[in-house]
């Protein structure tokens, strides 16, 4: 089954819900970088707000995880909108932007 950047979809061993921020080029090695979606956490520049089929949640981007989905049971259950994936992908290169060293 092929997934797409942006997909949002439940772990099906953890009940956990996740954030598919890979690309689909590399979501098609089978491979893919998620983040947890959750209902509550506290405020923080790495926790994005989204509205998710209706209810509000929230990305924690500092919890970045790869997976190997073809091992894993899991199910789509939405997706988020383009200018959502911006904010959240922004996020998670805000950990890895680099400054210069003088």
């Amino acid at each position: 089954m092929s997934i797409e950047q942006g997909t949002i979809i439940e772990l099906s061993k953890e009940k956990k819900n996740a954030l598919i921020l890979s690309k689909d080029f590399f979501n098609q090695t089978g491979l893919s970088v998620i983040c947890p979606i959750v209902s509550k956490a506290s405020q923080d520049a790495l926790h994005i707000p989204l509205i998710i089929n209706g209810k509000q949640m929230i990305a924690l981007c500092e919890h970045l995880k790869t997976v190997d989905l073809a091992k894993r049971h899991y199910k789509k259950i939405g997706a988020i909108s383009f200018s959502q994936i911006q904010e959240v992908t922004d996020a998670v290169q805000a950990i890895f932007d680099y400054y210069p060293f003088g």
